[in-house]
């Protein structure tokens, strides 16, 4: 079965007073998450437009990995450690997503192309990829 890395995303917005709690709180995480089986990585991130405050986004090798780790004993135990004040006050909005390309792994075209290129000729087009925007 060929997975597809599936990324959830929750974009926070959290009232002014409580960013410094929600970010000390993610940074002091339980890394619960970290070795469980089909964990990717996870970020925290400001979002310069919109109305969200924070965005927390968590990458997986499946869609049923993230499952399986949502009916888990880590995230639950994760989540009971959440600051419920704080998620009083905070509008939560989730988006899933799964990843067609990512500029990480292993470029597309050289399965396309049969994986036939030296590696003079892999270079010479990462430089022309580049040259024309396309890296």
């Amino acid at each position: 079965m060929e997975t597809t890395v599936f990324v959830f995303i929750s974009h926070l917005t959290v009232p002014p007073e409580d960013h410094a709690s929600l970010e000390r709180h993610f940074r002091e995480r339980s890394r619960l998450v970290d070795g469980f089986p089909g964990f990717l990585y996870l970020q925290l991130m400001r979002p310069q437009a919109g109305e969200a405050t924070h965005t927390f986004l968590t990458a997986w090798e499946s869609r049923d990995a993230f499952r399986a780790y949502m009916g888990s004993e880590e995230h639950a135990l994760s989540h009971s450690r959440e600051p419920g004040a704080i998620m009083g006050r905070t509008s939560v909005r989730h988006e899933a997503y799964e990843v067609l390309m990512d500029s990480r792994a292993a470029p597309e075209w050289r399965a396309v192309a049969g994986g036939d290129e030296s590696p003079a000729d892999v270079e010479a087009y990462g430089v022309e990829a580049a040259a024309h925007g396309h890296g």
